[in-house]
């Protein structure tokens, strides 16, 4: 009976812990991540609102705010399908969409607001240009300056009963204009009411924050009670399923002494000792040796139900390492893909790289001479213009008219030769240094490189851009020291990322006016053993059209020899073969983040391209 007892426990107990397990694993556990994802989102929905409120919005907050409610509801639905939380999801819902409303009211209130006040503003100036002769005029004119600091309707009333009474006796018609009809009285009074307005907003939007607070608190605070009450109960199970099983083996191991001494004998004995062996060594997490002393008979019957239970949790053991194994043959695959895509692109750039080193070869000869000529064409020309000057005395007005029309336009082509034949080159320079290495690497300090190179970067476009600034922000971690790399290959690329920027926050400048501050960040951190370098700027960003096509050599959106589609070609070059990599992120309109990771301690060997 003892051994029926103890091999139904523990098949019971093996079943209820494993559904405890799945309840944690399935349930608790996404509720409470969901809990914690629609917590964040409703803390992005308060920061908008905020925002709106505090006037610092950038006039993007209705998208924002729908992007943020739709995950906060993907959120809400996965943990509602919990019934313990579903209705504190819902409060929540309730909550945020009750606050998205005053997000709303605040943000179209707050524009009609600005345009009162603009209104106001014109007004004031009108005001302030009149020239207004006799007293019952400039009594007139201090009421309705008077009318723009009114504090309420009253104070309002008793202005413009004041402001009537003098227009009733006769003052300047610009006066009357003024205070009539859409004017001082008008605009003060809407001005009034779109403060109640917005205070009362306000006031409503701060209620809804904090009820959305208060809802979000709760459903976190359940979905963390629900995940650690499944998480007691499962780690409780197997602990009573543990002890009841090892006391009634126990028992059953007594008894069985007992009755082998009374009745057995010795046989019993050494089967039950061998039996307690086995049951102590699966304790100890030896799943592999099969139970012994199975039979027809009790002990027999006992061994069975030990196999069993054996058997389910060796089940349960593979099943753990099959996951485990799943895992990191994902997290292989993905560093294989990872690996394959760089080799491919360097086999690319490879193959391409002795193509434009041989072009680059053949068009750099004819392109000196193009140059070399037309320098001599020109100084021909000006020793010519020298000595025809002696026979101008000689020529007709016309002909003198029509020798510096000739001249003007020789020297004209000629200098428009030399200088797209320059540009030329500089596009065939860059060619020929599509993948030409600097040197083999070597440790150096990161942060003092890209410090440096960011502030050349930034000067030498300055300089070709007169006009251009730029606000040149660091946050460069201590901690990193010093780095192997090539640092002539690193500054290279750098100063390519940041041409890229400055030309991006140029062009932005352009559309946007004077209120367009443009704000270049360069930071560097160690993340995951890697070392990241980054660069954002607030520039025009890179539309999702042509953001899969930036790192394809000769794919520019520039225009002229800056323009040559190799800058990122190279950088991103440069980044392989450090042993790293190059990417990007960004929104158009807002910013553009290039992100270049490096090894954190050493660099494989840079082996040597084969062209350049």
């Amino acid at each position: 009976a003892l051994t029926l007892i103890s091999a139904a426990v523990g098949v019971y107990y093996f079943e209820q812990s494993g559904n405890l397990n799945d309840r944690v694993r399935l349930e608790s556990v996404p509720a409470l991540e969901a809990s914690w994802e629609a917590a964040r989102e409703a803390e992005r929905l308060r920061g908008i609102g905020q925002g709106v409120l505090t006037g610092a919005g950038d006039g993007a907050q209705d998208g924002a705010v729908d992007s943020s409610l739709e995950r906060l509801e993907a959120a809400l639905t996965e943990a509602s399908s919990l019934p313990e939380l579903t209705e504190q999801a819902q409060a929540v819902s309730d909550a945020a969409y009750d606050l998205a409303e005053d997000i709303d009211g605040l943000a179209s209130n707050g524009g009609e607001l600005a345009d009162a006040y603009q209104a106001g503003d014109a007004l004031r100036a009108r005001l302030g240009d009149l020239v207004v002769v006799g007293a019952d005029s400039e009594a007139a004119l201090l009421a309705l300056e008077r009318a723009f600091e009114a504090g309420d309707g009253a104070e309002l009333d008793g202005l413009w009963d004041r402001f009537s009474a003098l227009y009733d006796r006769g003052i300047d018609q610009a006066l009357g204009d003024l205070g009539g009809g859409t004017g001082v009285f008008f605009v003060r009074r809407q001005q009034l009411a779109l403060e109640g307005e917005q205070a009362r907003l306000a006031a409503s939007f701060a209620g809804s924050s904090a009820a959305l607070e208060s809802a979000v608190s709760e459903l976190t605070a359940e979905a963390s009670a629900y995940s650690s009450e499944s998480l007691e109960m499962a780690v409780g199970s197997f602990d009573e399923g543990r002890t009841l099983l090892t006391a009634i083996s126990v028992i059953s191991v007594v008894a069985a002494t007992l009755a082998a001494w009374l009745w057995v004998g010795n046989r019993m004995v050494r089967r039950l000792s061998r039996m307690s062996e086995r049951m102590r060594g699966m304790a100890g997490g030896d799943l592999e040796t099969p139970v012994p002393e199975v039979g027809g008979d009790e002990i027999g019957e006992l061994a069975g139900a030990l196999e069993v239970f054996r058997q389910q949790a060796l089940e349960v053991q593979r099943l753990n390492l099959v996951e485990q194994l799943y895992t990191e043959l994902r997290e292989t695959n993905a560093e294989l893909e990872r690996t394959q895509a760089r080799l491919v692109a360097q086999q690319k750039l490879a193959a391409l790289g002795e193509l434009v080193s041989g072009v680059a070869h053949e068009i750099r000869n004819p392109l000196n001479f193009v140059n070399n000529f037309s320098e001599g064409a020109l100084e021909l020309h000006s020793e010519l213009s020298e000595m025809l000057i002696t026979y101008r005395d000689k020529m007709s007005d016309a002909d003198s008219a029509l020798l510096d029309d000739i001249s003007q336009e020789l020297t004209t082509n000629l200098n428009r030769v030399l200088s797209n034949g320059g540009r030329a080159l500089a596009i065939v320079e860059r060619m020929r240094g599509l993948g030409v290495t600097g040197g083999d690497p070597a440790m150096e300090d990161l942060n003092r490189v890209v410090e440096a190179a960011v502030q050349v970067g930034c000067n030498t476009f300055i300089a070709e851009w007169p006009g251009f600034a730029v606000q040149q922000e660091y946050d460069l971690d201590p901690g990193i020291g010093q780095v192997s790399l090539v640092e002539r290959d690193f500054t290279e690329a750098i100063l390519n990322l940041v041409s890229n920027a400055c030309y991006a926050m140029r062009q932005k400048g352009e559309a946007a006016g004077p209120g367009y501050q443009p704000r270049l960040v360069a930071s560097t951190r160690v993340v995951e053993g890697e070392v990241e370098v980054r660069l954002r700027d607030n520039g025009t960003g890179i539309s999702e059209d042509v953001m899969g096509q930036i790192f394809n050599p000769f794919f520019s959106t520039r225009e002229g020899a800056a323009g040559a589609g190799l800058g990122l070609p190279i950088a991103a070059d440069v980044a392989r073969r450090l042993g790293g990599d190059l990417s990007v992120d960004s929104v158009q309109g807002e910013y553009t983040e290039f992100v270049m990771t490096l090894p954190l301690v050493t660099a494989p060997e840079v082996p040597p391209l084969p062209f350049g």
